[in-house]
């Protein structure tokens, strides 16, 4: 790839920029990626308008690359990433397709990627690609939370109808008992009438 003046850059750098606000909020909603936390994702330098993979003599064209990061520094093939954990590189740039890996997405990678795309007649194309613009991807955990919610009711469901059963076996036997515990102490009517008979019947014999 040919050298490009350190001026063209920055203008080309302020001309994104500048751009890239007025673009940002019609843009980002069809582009958006949502991926989950911790996880990695692979933004392409590429849309319909370039489409290098069906016409690679557009990709041979291409004299200089840049990635804009939601921070607003400026990358290329020749930056260095920090790392976010042992041999994990924060981001790399595919060598092939200069297509941008983000490693472990946290909060600080949520914002609008832009590509800048320099041909060898100095036309200016630019790729935008927001990550995780409106949050980070949580359907899975959703998904996993409704499982449990759907068991535990379904538990909670069984458990109710054991308890409700035990109060009711409990009631009855209950009220049984308290029934007979009366009718002992206030004592049988029949069983009186009978004695009284006869009482009067001995007396008579006599």
């Amino acid at each position: 790839m040919a050298a490009v003046s350190p001026k063209f850059v920055s203008w080309l750098v302020c001309f994104v920029v500048l751009l890239g606000c007025f673009l940002q909020k019609g843009s980002a909603a069809g582009q958006n990626i949502k991926v989950e936390f911790y996880s990695s994702v692979t933004l392409p330098c590429d849309n319909k308008d370039l489409n290098f993979t069906m016409n690679p003599v557009n990709y041979a064209r291409v004299v200089n690359q840049y990635w804009i990061l939601p921070g607003g520094s400026m990358i290329d093939n020749t930056s260095h990433s920090d790392m976010v954990e042992t041999n994990v590189y924060r981001w790399s740039i595919s060598k092939t397709n200069f297509n941008l890996t983000i490693n472990r997405v946290d909060d600080d990678d949520f914002g609008m990627y832009t590509c800048v795309v320099v041909f060898d007649d100095h036309q200016v194309k630019i790729v935008r690609r927001g990550l995780n613009m409106d949050g980070a991807d949580f359907s899975k955990l959703q998904e996993t939370y409704r499982e449990n919610a759907i068991i535990g009711g379904i538990a909670a469901a069984c458990l109710f109808a054991v308890f409700s059963s035990a109060c009711v076996i409990w009631h009855c036997r209950f009220s049984s008992r308290q029934k007979e515990k009366e009718g002992l102490e206030k004592g049988d009517p029949t069983q009186a009438f009978h004695n009284s008979a006869l009482e009067i019947e001995e007396t008579n014999h006599l």
